[in-house]
């Protein structure tokens, strides 16, 4: 399979990944985590060799990378972890100590994220990002349609933009009637649960904002607050 769609865990790729399997193209696209899945309690060691995703990327690969506000994510990391996967980790810390874990921590993230920046700027990879989703979903999906080739009119394009909005995806969650397991609840945990742009703050203490502003170089002001689907 050449078509990979490729994030860091929470980055809100079911609202993508909902929308092109509304499109027919679902089980077209690799879609995975590069290896940081955080599914296994054996906590597999975490791989950033650059030098081998050049060689697993290059073409004919075409790889999607999804970007989100690492502040974000971490945050909502913390709230998988500790509730669809806490038969995996039963992890006992508090969010405080999440983000600071070596293991689940902060600087990770900051590496994969600076791993994916450097091949999306050799052009191995389209890099689209969850805060451009919430601006004009439509079109990142059909850029995403575009970059993989698949061809979409522009009215299934806009419907399936419409049908993948947060309040329809968390509504086919809780019915059950999903097929795939990756839009099912687990452990009692939903997999779409907030989906906004910027909530850490309403999460974090001030002194852990500041940690991971050192981490991450600094706030994002520009960022609104707002819902949007698939995290």
């Amino acid at each position: 399979m050449h078509c990979h769609f490729v994030s860091y865990p929470k980055s809100g790729r079911s609202w993508v990944r909902f929308a092109l399997t509304m499109l027919g193209h679902g089980h077209d696209i690799a879609f995975h985590h590069d290896g940081f899945e955080f599914n296994d309690g054996n906590r597999p060691a975490h791989d950033f060799d650059i030098a081998v995703r050049r060689l697993q990327y290059a073409s004919p690969c075409r790889p999607v990378y999804l970007a989100r506000e690492p502040r974000d994510i971490i945050v909502s990391l913390y709230h998988q972890v500790t509730g669809r996967f806490r038969d995996f980790f039963n992890y006992q810390g508090d969010i405080s100590a999440f983000i600071r874990d070596d293991y689940f921590g902060a600087h990770n993230l900051q590496r994969f994220q600076q791993l994916w920046e450097q091949l999306c700027d050799e052009e191995l990879a389209l890099k689209i990002s969850y805060e451009e989703c919430h601006a004009d979903f439509e079109t990142v999906l059909r850029r995403v349609l575009d970059y993989y080739g698949f061809d979409c009119t522009a009215d299934a394009v806009s419907e399936a933009a419409r049908i993948s909005s947060f309040e329809n995806m968390q509504q086919v969650e809780r019915s059950g009637a999903f097929p795939e397991p990756w839009l099912r609840p687990r452990n009692g945990a939903p997999k779409v649960r907030k989906g906004k742009v910027g909530g850490y703050r309403e999460v974090l203490a001030d002194r852990d904002i500041a940690y991971l502003d050192t981490v991450f170089g600094g706030g994002q002001p520009g960022h609104r607050t707002g819902t949007g689907a698939g995290a």
